[in-house]
């Protein structure tokens, strides 16, 4: 990851080690204390690095430097270790001795640390360390910095393109909905693929979900976290890393820790106090427009729907320190218009962070936000209700829903979020720390979507009113204890154990009612015709007692291993206990004299781990019951069959890769992992004798197996006062295939598992959802040479094998690709000038990507196509898409009569393969512009309080080549967390942004 540095960085004004200074801290100084006082500077610019953290290890006291980079110390006289740090920088040692009374003067100069080796990472649940030592791989995103450069909504966007292995992508461009994270291959064929978030290490909800649906599209529940609350985020990517994380952790673990204050100075140093704002307008536009191929003979009206969204966002922020304490508090607004009427958002968060240490062995810390977040969305995707349904399928615009009437349509989401957790750490003998921490997520949605009476809607009788409400609660804590120990010399080892437990709670009901005797009426109970009405409930409760032992030998040779026992609700009965276990290693090279002193760091590293997926919330279940209303009044039926012995998904993973950095200009990390997932959960079908047909019965019979690597470049070519130039790339490759989907009761394989839409298929043989499809090979003719109709199906040998390899005889069908790209990454750029001016770029790409075009089929199906409806014409078919006779008539048995007949044939609607696209495409993704008005505005008298302050112009989604047949190759049609993965079926395109930021800080 390229890290991007400025005056003020403010993800150094927490770094960890501030904190181990409040720690030990000590206010008091006695008559026999010396003083220590010097500066700490950049090596590579010269500037004074504000806030980092100066300890004097075997005395217990620490200080931060001021705006200066200037930093006073007292101590008891005698001889110590200091060492100093700072986020993005190399920690400096000296051992110094000082004289009773005496002042000494000592600056420090840090080298940056060029890929954050030195930086300390989550590395697991117990476990935390330097990336220089970690035996797996794990990305740190230094989210406050790139925030300082770059303008982002949400964490989508803060997190796309920066981790190797990782790709977030929102399904559709409405604003506030749902996003989903492809980590590696996706990892097991439970659950839905996306990884455990954490913030501040509580767990959080990271659903999509949608009561009354408008197409397809859902609500992302991390819609309400503000990106600007965040310092930094950890990524572990795989069962190697987050083993200890437990059941459900086999897609990864996202770890988001938000800002904190600043560590008071020393005895006579200034208490640090801040105050900033932050505010940007901006504007969301229409990134690609509608022309005859793509929109038909409607283009104008399609690009007619899109208007430009405003963006307005305020940040207040304050943040300072003491000795003893240190808090953070921030009031973030936001309010974002989309680019289609209906489309917005309306969130208001409130944060405060506090930290306290009471005793020198003893920290307590508060963390707490509420968000308020208001979302309307548009109708579209899968119905006829929404703007693109009716601008884009038909010749004329707007036959199925008056466009009035779909303006009128009201869905609104309202939120109510509460994040807030508490911790204590304890170190009662030297050595030994403990730690308690217990957190919840506690979140109440209500949905309210109106079609008034006064307009014609398909499927709604003199208007609809339907409600939703979901509330969800989730408590997770963790209790720990951690003993570090030398059994000899040069060997330092540390024991961990600890219980981590999560209780989640989810409530939703629905009702819904229409026949609204007058427009001038919507309420709920002013409907005649009841329509449904509906409440759920679930509860999952998981513990895991985990333990670890890590021993690490002169700083050169690590070793981890660790083990973690799973209890959850919803495994059966008579499932055995589930037990992860993971064993990791890492060499530095470098320690070694045969390297040579060009290497800075050189580590070779191994993991291995194991993680996986719960059954369903009913899995587990032997009969579930569901009440029933019939003629004859009321009952329960058998709803779901499960299976006491059912068990989680089980995902097994080893990774191996080696870490370099040349000379402190050029990083290098590989990392190639090799995953399998095995008892993944599948239906089978019982005999009709058993009377339980219900539903399937659950059984742990899949596999799928993955594997890939990951690539990531850093380098600083220039680094000077005046000038610098970071650059990094990244690439990843993953490939994966299904080996099983279970079999039936007779021991013959089950058939493969479609998607609601018979496209992406779980298949042996076959990538996860895979496009799968019967065939179009051509046209057919007659025996005058005349276009007869589509040549479809599966061709084959005289001996009956498949012409195409990528078919399947009996299947009557052929692999056309997947949507999930086999290499995929990003290059980034940050100039700094004349030590003021940062730009700033950051473009991605994706190749082996394929995208199913949906809208084309349809249009086809339609007669809005274009290219059907020319070659109609040539053909000599007449054509409600041209009625002029534009292109003269080919005559059969020509070549060029069979080319355009062949091609024809390939815009026959209703037949998907003709419609399976290239999805390659090459993206600038953000560009900024930012200028540090700092120095400027230091020279005026009447601006004296202003300590920073910049001015940032930014845009996203600037500029965009692909291969895709569309407009739009990331999207999505039925949200982010569904088996249809890859379909674009009258999706929003993601939006082009602009932004003008500016940053004060006093």
């Amino acid at each position: 990851m390229t890290h991007l540095r400025s005056r003020v960085q403010p993800g150094a004004l927490g770094g960890l080690l501030a904190l181990a200074v409040a720690l030990l801290f000590s206010a008091s100084a006695s008559a026999q204390d010396a003083t220590l006082t010097g500066t700490v500077l950049a090596s590579d610019t010269g500037e004074p690095l504000i806030g980092a953290a100066l300890l004097a290890v075997d005395a217990g006291r620490g200080a931060a430097t001021d705006l200066n980079g200037a930093y006073r110390l007292e101590v008891p006289a005698g001889t110590y270790t200091f060492r100093v740090s700072y986020t993005g920088y190399e920690p400096q040692e000296a051992t110094l001795t000082l004289q009773a009374g005496q002042t000494l003067t000592q600056s420090f100069t840090l080298d940056p640390d060029l890929a954050g080796l030195e930086e300390v990472v989550v590395t697991g649940a117990l476990s935390s360390r330097s990336r220089s030592r970690s035996e797996v791989s794990v990305s740190r995103i230094d989210a406050a910095a790139l925030a300082d450069v770059q303008q982002y909504g949400d964490v989508n966007q803060l997190l796309n393109g920066k981790v190797a292995g990782v790709s977030v992508q929102p399904s559709s461009g409405n604003v506030g909905g749902g996003i989903r994270f492809n980590v590696r291959g996706g990892g097991g064929l439970n659950g839905d693929g996306q990884p455990l978030i954490y913030v501040d290490g509580i767990r959080i909800d990271n659903a999509e979900y949608a009561g009354f649906g408008a197409g397809g599209q859902g609500i992302g529940a991390l819609s309400s976290l503000s990106p600007d609350d965040i310092a930094t985020i950890d990524v572990l990517k795989g069962p190697a890393a987050a083993a200890l994380y437990g059941t459900d952790a086999s897609n990864g673990v996202v770890l988001i820790t938000t800002k904190k204050g600043t560590i008071g100075g020393g005895v006579g140093a200034p208490i640090p106090f801040q105050v900033t704002y932050s505010g940007t307008t901006g504007v969301n536009e229409q990134q690609f427009e509608y022309d005859a191929l793509t929109g038909g003979e409607t283009f104008e009206d399609a690009n007619a729907i899109f208007e430009n969204g405003g963006i307005q966002q305020h940040t207040f922020a304050v943040s300072g320190g003491s000795p003893s304490v240190r808090y953070f508090s921030q009031f973030d607004y936001r309010d974002e218009d989309g680019i289609v009427f209906g489309n917005f958002q309306d969130r208001r968060s409130m944060r405060g962070n506090f930290e306290a240490f009471p005793l020198p062995n003893l920290s307590v810390g508060v963390n707490t936000s509420y968000t308020f977040s208001t979302i309307g969305q548009p109708q579209n995707d899968n119905n006829i209700l929404g703007y693109l349904g009716n601008v884009l399928l038909l010749p004329v615009p707007y036959q199925f829903t008056d466009s009035l009437a779909v303006r009128s349509i009201s869905t609104i989401y309202r939120t109510n979020q509460y994040l807030g957790s508490a911790e204590a750490r304890y170190t009662p003998i030297q050595n030994l720390a403990l730690r308690a921490q217990v957190g919840i997520d506690a979140s109440d949605t209500r949905q309210d979507q109106t079609f008034p009476s006064q307009f014609v809607y398909s499927g709604t009788n003199s208007g609809e009113r339907d409600v939703y409400t979901r509330e969800n609660d989730q408590v997770s804590f963790i209790l720990d204890a951690r003993y570090s120990y030398r059994p000899m010399t040069g060997l330092n080892a540390t024991t961990a154990v600890g219980v981590q437990g999560f209780d989640r709670r989810l409530r939703t009901f629905s009702f819904g009612i229409q026949n609204f005797g007058t427009s001038l009426l919507a309420d709920a109970g002013a409907g005649s015709d009841y329509q449904s009405a509906g409440e759920f409930f679930n509860n999952l409760r998981q513990v895991g007692i985990i333990a670890e032992q890590s021993f690490d030998y002169q700083d050169t040779y690590f070793l981890t291993a660790g083990l973690r026992n799973d209890y959850a609700s919803t495994i059966g009965d008579n499932a055995p206990s589930v037990v992860y276990p993971l064993a990791r290693a890492a060499v530095r090279l470098d320690r070694f004299e045969a390297v040579p002193a060009l290497f800075s760091l050189l580590k070779v590293r191994a993991a291995y781990g194991e993680s996986g997926q719960l059954p369903g919330s009913f899995d587990g279940i032997p009969l579930l019951y569901a009440s029933e209303v019939g003629g004859d009044g009321s009952g329960a039926t058998i709803q779901q069959i499960g299976n006491l012995a059912i068990q989680p998904e089980k995902v097994r993973e080893f990774e191996t890769g080696i870490d370099l950095e040349v000379a402190d200009r050029v990083a290098v990390e590989f990392t190639y992992y090799n995953q399998t997932a095995e008892e993944s959960i599948f239906g089978r079908q019982l005999a009709p004798s058993t009377g339980l047909v219900a539903s399937t019965l659950p059984f742990n019979v899949g596999e799928i197996s993955i594997q890939g690597f990951e690539f990531a470049l850093n380098m600083t070519p220039l680094s000077s006062r005046n000038a610098s130039l970071d650059l990094g790339v990244i690439l990843s490759h993953q490939t994966n295939e299904v080996k099983s989907v279970g079999v039936d009761r007779n021991g013959e394989p089950l058939p493969p598992l479609f998607d609601g839409f018979d496209i992406n298929v779980l298949k042996p043989g076959l990538p996860r959802a895979a496009f799968y499809v019967q065939p179009v090979n051509g046209a057919l003719f007659d025996a005058d040479g005349v276009y007869d109709g589509v040549d479809v199906g599966v061709q084959t040998n005289a001996d009956g094998t498949p012409v195409d390899e990528d078919c399947n005889v009996e299947d009557g069908r052929c692999y056309r690709g997947n949507p999930y790209p086999d290499f995929n990454g990003s290059f980034t750029a940050s100039l700094r000038l004349f030590q003021n001016l940062t730009v700033y770029a950051l473009a991605d790409w994706a190749t082996g990507l394929r995208v199913y075009n949906n809208t084309d089929n349809f249009r086809a199906q339609f007669g809005n196509l274009t290219q059907r409806n020319e070659l109609a014409d040539q053909l000599g078919f007449t054509t409600s898409g041209d009625d002029q006779g534009d292109f003269p008539d080919l005559a059969p048995g020509t070549q060029e009569y069979i080319d355009a007949a062949n091609a024809y044939a390939r815009t026959e609607g209703t037949l998907d393969d003709n419609f399976i696209s290239d999805g390659d495409y090459l993206k600038l993704r953000e560009v900024t512009v930012r200028y540090n008005l700092g120095p400027v505005l230091s020279t005026l008298p009447s601006l004296g309080l202003v300590r920073t302050a910049a001015l940032a112009l930014s845009a996203r989604n600037v500029f965009q080549t692909s291969l895709y047949s569309g407009l739009d190759p990331e999207v999505n049609f039925n949200g982010a967390r569904s088996l249809s993965r890859g379909q674009d079926f009258l999706t929003l395109q993601n939006p082009r942004q602009y932004f003008l930021t500016l940053t004060l800080g006093l």
